[in-house]
């Protein structure tokens, strides 16, 4: 059972040597807890290698038109979109299906390697209040995990600050292998993003929005954790890691939280439980 906290990569293993002087049930648990920590980020990034791919199709699928192909740096995606990814539309109308093939492997902004499909179902163009679209991966990996994801997003139209905001409701299954042993995490997510730029262009590098994120994580159908967002987390896609926001995930009667920070832009979140915490 306790092998089922380990998932996450050597940097939690070296946080683990570094202390290997120290002993008890107290560095266990914050050990174990910092690798969960690991998983979630590693999480999160496998979201944004993506999510800016389908920002970035999604806008182009307003003015693609059906039976086009298109790939590469193109006007349509932004200069950001990864020019190995292939771009597809069935439809001049709306509603409209948009597929983004990223064929035999193809790196984008976070620097992931991804195969597979993502299908993107619009009903409207996402700019107009109440358009929905339903996001779905097929065959997908992302180094060496491999995700099914379905989800849908809907456009709830302009909050009280004048930003767009759009709820989604997610459900994801990631597997990978790690020290010969499989691991299947499910997540089932709600949230929202508040978008603070970028929205209406197609361009990663101009999207700034606060992301919230809540629900579930299940591991190897064993482990349940709960997660919530205590202060949204700020993306900004000119920089590669979030710049701010506190998340906590808690199991039982632990919790421990993850700070993303201040706004600077760097690669450092702080992992807080019972009172100790650790740098990852």
């Amino acid at each position: 059972m306790k092998l089922k906290w380990i998932l996450a990569s050597g940097v939690v293993a070296a946080l683990f040597f570094a202390a290997c002087e120290q002993t008890g049930n107290d560095l266990e648990e914050l050990y174990d807890n910092v690798t969960m920590a690991e998983e979630e980020v590693a999480d999160l990034k496998s979201v944004e290698a993506t999510s800016s791919d389908v920002s970035a199709a999604r806008f182009g699928g307003h003015l693609l038109q059906g039976g086009m192909m298109l790939g590469g740096h193109h006007l349509f995606f932004g200069k950001g979109f990864p020019s190995c990814a292939t771009v597809t539309v069935d439809s001049d109308e709306f509603p409209k299906t948009v597929t983004i093939d990223y064929g035999d492997g193809c790196a984008g902004r976070m620097g992931l390697e991804k195969r597979g499909v993502i299908t993107i179902y619009m009903s409207d163009t996402i700019i107009n209040e109440g358009a929905e679209y339903t996001l779905t991966y097929e065959d997908l990996t992302l180094g060496n995990r491999l995700i099914s994801r379905t989800a849908t997003f809907t456009n709830e139209g302009l909050n009280v600050d004048e930003n767009w905001v759009i709820s989604f409701e997610s459900t994801s299954t990631t597997t990978f292998e790690k020290k010969d042993e499989i691991f299947t995490i499910v997540r089932e997510f709600s949230g929202e993003r508040e978008w603070l730029a970028g929205f209406e262009t197609p361009e990663a590098s101009d999207d700034i929005f606060l992301l919230s994120r809540n629900g579930s994580i299940t591991v190897n159908d064993e482990l349940k954790f709960a997660k919530t967002t205590i202060e949204p987390v700020l993306i900004d896609r000119s920089c590669k890691w979030p710049l701010s926001g506190i998340v906590e995930i808690t199991k039982g009667g632990e919790t421990m939280t993850i700070d993303y920070g201040t706004g600077e832009c760097d690669n450092i979140a702080l992992v807080t439980k019972d009172g100790e915490s650790e740098e990852i």
